[in-house]
């Protein structure tokens, strides 16, 4: 959804204005000349995130809030904290988040039987069904942006954003990887502490 205006424009540093065989726009093109990759994400995902808001207000959910029903829909057993990493979120925004949707009952929490600190969450029956609206309102939003690409390009520009997310996702785990080593005590820390 994203990557479609960027590709238009040619911003994948390839040299290559239809690299995947995506024809230029001539309205996006001089629209957005010289516009990097990452602000062209930037205004799609906040200008479809908008339109999307107004889609589903009829069912009382945020795109949000639908977005979190989806991964649900599609991994159950997800905890909060997980979901708060997922959306690059801190774990306070989430759990009020969860707690809203909990409470117009459209997911349930339960004990994690392998750690009972930790909850899990699932979809309600409520739950499933507005999901299933949401994914026929998302399904036709798609369609109005995506509606000049073929299949083919579809699946590239897929295959592009699954890429440039797993990226940025092993980059924050090498990040948390390197911050909870850097929290344990050395060696040479521990002796001085203990002597």
């Amino acid at each position: 959804m994203i990557c479609k205006v960027a590709l238009y424009q040619g911003t994948l540093h390839n040299g290559h204005r239809q690299s995947i065989g995506v024809h230029v726009k001539k309205s996006l093109a001089s629209s957005s000349a010289g516009a990097g990759t990452l602000y062209l994400l930037h205004m799609l995902t906040h200008g479809s995130r908008s339109k999307l808001d107004d889609a589903l207000r009829h069912l009382e959910l945020s795109s949000f809030q639908y977005t979190i029903l989806s991964v649900l829909a599609h991994n159950e057993n997800l905890s909060s904290s997980r979901l708060s990493r997922r959306f690059y979120v801190t774990p306070q925004t989430m759990g009020e988040v969860i707690l809203l949707l909990e409470r117009k009952g459209l997911i349930e929490r339960r004990e994690d039987p392998a750690n009972k600190k930790a909850l899990l969450l699932s979809l309600t029956k409520l739950g499933q069904n507005v999901c299933a609206e949401g994914d026929a309102i998302v399904k036709k939003f798609e369609r109005t942006i995506f509606g000049d690409l073929s299949i083919a390009e579809i699946t590239t520009l897929r295959d592009i954003l699954g890429s440039a997310l797993a990226s940025l996702r092993a980059d924050d785990q090498s990040v948390r990887d390197r911050d909870t080593v850097s929290a344990r005590p050395s060696n040479a820390r521990l002796k001085m502490r203990v002597s």
